[in-house]
Parts: C-alpha cells; structure tokens; sequence
C-alpha cells in the first residue's frame, strides 16, 4: 500500500481487532471520531438537561417532587386552562339552553359545538348498548340509531323525549310453556305469518292460519297493526295505533333480536322485555347534556323521514 500512496491506516487509530491476516493485509476495524457537530449537539442537550433539572420540577422524591427555580406547575397550568375552556362554554351553552332543538342546525358554530359534545356524552353513556356511531346490537336488541326505523318516532322532540324519560318495551309470550295461551304449533303459524309479511314464508298454508290469529285471538295487530308494520306506520281495525307502544315493524328487514326463523319463534314463544333507562328523570345525564346527545343522535342520519 504504501508503494502505491499515502497509508491511511495510520490516520486513524484501530480499534485492534482484526482478522482475515492473508499476505500481510489484515482486515481492520478503525475507530473513526464521531463528527465535530454531532459531538456539540449532544453536549449542548446535556447542558439543556442539567439546566432544566434546575428550573422545572424534574426529580420524584419519596412523597413529592423537585419544584424547580421557575416555581412552574403543570397542574396549576393545566387547571387554568380547563377553567379558560369552561368559560368559554359557558356562553355557548347558554345560548344552546335558549335555542329550540330545530333551531340548533342553522347556526353552524352551536350545531358544530353540539355534535362533538354529544358525540362524546353517547360514546360514554350511549354506546356500550347501542354501539359505537348507533349501529346497534341484535344480540341485546338494541336499536339501530342510524337508519329511519325507529320504535317511538325519530323527530327531534321524540328523540330527547326517549332519553329523558326512557321506554320500556314489553313482548308477551305466546306459547303455553312460557306462559302464553297458545300451542307450539299455533307459534310456528304466527312465525310463518310474520316471514310471510316480508316475503319469507315457504309454508302458505301455516301462514294463513298464522294471519287469521295474528289479527284474531292472538291479537298481534293491535300493537303492530293490520299489515304488521309497526306502530307508527300502521293502523289497528282502521284506527291510529298509540305511537308509544313502539312496537316494531315487522315487515322490513330491519330486527331488533334477529329475522331468522328461530329467532323469530322464540321471540313469540318466550316474548321479549325491552328497557331504554331514564337518564334525564334519573339524573344521570343534565337537561344540556340531553339536548346535546339529541342533536348528534338524529345527526346520525336517521330520523329524517315525515312522520318517523
């Protein structure tokens, strides 16, 4: 090497570890120096760091801390922060406490403000039952909040009616083994009947017999109406059906505990017992809270119909 140019070997100390010695040319590790700048970076960072342990709280003791020379306090300045955004709601719920319900929407600063705080008040309270967004649960039999199938109506008025005072749903059994006045075979005819009212049945004969009860002695049709769509879209004998019964339609594909055949069956065998609990009479949620949540419930998307 050195016939042929400067050795650079001797530039630059080795770390003595070599290996592969064949003919006099070793492979060596060299002990390259870090870069100058690289080197004052992390100086400076150590003196930044002894500076702040100095300033700032920065040491855990046994039942305390370092306080620091500044005297800072993050908790102080967090809490004067929270007190800085309480403020400031403060004038915008008022105007919310003072705004119809419909209203809300044409000011989109407060309809804004509303939805991200009742998004928030359902993720905590409404969503471990009805699911995140108001998707809904079959196998709880929580209603879907998302679409225009509602029990009770989806207007506004009706929603925070809903949230305030509750509802509870009740299905009776009909088969005689759960305490209802019929056989197993006439439940399967009321089951054929309702796959029938969406187009399901492959039993006419049964589903037949099933109608003729379902709107005779079972008396089926004087919460769900004529032709099974429900209470609010239905009519019993020609007249309205009281719209808090809030009983299902049944002619959609739209279930609260599923509309496969055997869920079906064993819902008018055994019954169903459906509880919405009264957060504004229990106390649980404030009236603004239950304002809130109602905007982002029927912001949801469902609801939007005439007369749902």
């Amino acid at each position: 090497m050195a016939e042929h140019g400067h050795d650079h070997s001797h530039d630059v100390s080795t770390t003595g570890h070599t290996w592969d010695d064949e003919d006099g040319f070793p492979l060596q590790e060299y002990n390259n120096p870090l870069p100058t700048w690289w080197l004052y970076t992390f100086y400076a960072t150590i003196v930044y760091a002894v500076i702040y342990w100095f300033l700032y709280p920065a040491w855990p003791l046994v039942n305390s801390f370092t306080k620091g020379m500044l005297g800072a306090n993050m908790y102080q300045e967090l809490a004067a922060e929270e007190a800085a955004a309480k403020e400031k709601r403060k004038g915008i719920e008022a105007k919310l406490a003072n705004l119809p319900l419909e209203d809300i929407a044409k000011d989109n600063q407060l309809w804004q403000f509303a939805m991200s705080s009742g998004k928030a008040i359902f993720g905590d309270n409404c969503a471990p039952c009805h699911g995140a967004g108001g998707v809904g649960s079959q196998a709880g039999g929580y209603p879907i909040l998302v679409d225009d199938d509602w029990l009770y109506g989806g207007t506004m008025a009706t929603i925070q009616e809903t949230i305030t005072h509750g509802r509870a749903g009740m299905m009776p059994a009909h088969d005689k083994a759960n305490g209802g006045a019929f056989t197993s075979s006439q439940v399967a005819e009321l089951t054929e009947y309702v796959l029938d009212l969406s187009k399901r049945s492959s039993n006419k004969e049964a589903a037949q017999k099933g109608k003729a009860l379902f709107n005779g002695e079972a008396g089926c049709n004087n919460c769900h109406g004529d032709n099974g769509k429900g209470s609010l879209l239905d009519t019993a004998g020609g007249q309205k059906i009281e719209p808090s019964i809030g009983a299902p339609n049944l002619a959609d594909a739209i279930w609260l505990y599923g509309g496969d055949p055997a869920t079906i069956q064993a819902t008018i065998a055994k019954g169903r017992n459906g509880h919405m609990p009264a957060w504004g009479d229990s106390g649980r949620l404030s009236a603004m809270d239950i304002k809130m949540v109602t905007v982002y419930v029927h912001g949801l998307g469902g609801g939007k119909k005439a007369g749902k």
